[in-house]
């Protein structure tokens, strides 16, 4: 009798490492293909491939949080987020950016993002020895939020590559882009 008690026994526990095994790769696949994150990684590989020759892959680089289209002065969750997710494309792909949110020497005000858009791009350049800044815009509407990144060269203001992508607006997304409290 102390036999087949063992065996459901053992069975359920099996099962429920196995449930609890899945339950983790689940949360990965929702990372993995979540369409905001997709779109941001695209739109750097998008990036690179516009800018082609003219984007040395030994190029110190820095990114700013992208800012609102309708007061370039605000960044949001969002924009800051959306920035980083193109770093970490663009990292993967070998390409050197410099970490503001590291730097004693720049202040980052966390409510309101890094903006290279308002500031002299020679000015930053030669504080950070920067060739290439990635910068953007983002305007919300109904069902999507809409994006332009650019990469920016830094010595001249030419603009290497531009990308026009949107991300659905989401439930995560209207968090994202709340008014924060500090």
């Amino acid at each position: 009798m102390k036999r087949v008690c063992k065996r459901p026994v053992l069975l359920l526990l099996t099962l429920t490492i196995f449930v609890a095994a899945l339950s983790g790769c689940k949360t990965v696949a929702r990372t993995i293909g979540n369409p905001v994150i997709t779109n941001n990684h695209q739109a750097a590989q998008r990036l690179i491939d516009i800018a082609g020759d003219q984007l040395d892959p030994n190029a110190r680089m820095l990114a700013a949080s992208f800012a609102s289209i309708d007061n370039l002065s605000l960044s949001s969750s969002f924009g800051r987020i959306a920035s980083q997710q193109l770093v970490s494309a663009f990292a993967a792909e070998g390409y050197q950016f410099v970490e503001l949110l590291l730097r004693n020497s720049v202040y980052v005000d966390h409510r309101q993002g890094e903006f290279l858009l308002s500031r002299a791009l020679t000015d930053i350049s030669a504080e950070h020895n920067a060739d290439v800044v990635l910068v953007g815009t983002y305007a919300i509407a109904e069902r999507n939020i809409y994006v332009t990144a650019r990469l920016i060269r830094t010595r001249d203001s030419i603009i290497l590559a531009s990308h026009d992508y949107a991300v659905p607006y989401t439930p995560d997304m209207r968090s994202l882009l709340r008014p924060e409290r500090w």
